[in-house]
């Protein structure tokens, strides 16, 4: 897992993975912002897929 930072309530991290449609191994970029509770859990602004950048299979598993 790799987290940056770029900004202050913006960070991206990235996930190695397997793929649940073809068992592939794949990266997930994902950009949350960050919740302003800590009760909540941060937002995610933006889901890739080093598959296949259209697919969204795997966006729910983040939130």
């Amino acid at each position: 897992m790799e987290r940056e930072i770029s900004g202050s309530r913006e960070y991206t991290q990235k996930f190695e993975t397997v793929c649940p449609v073809d068992s592939s191994k794949v990266v997930h970029t994902v950009r949350f912002i960050k919740s302003t509770c800590t009760r909540v859990d941060d937002i995610v602004d933006d889901f890739r897929c080093s598959r296949n950048g259209s697919c969204v299979k795997c966006t729910e598993n983040y939130r």
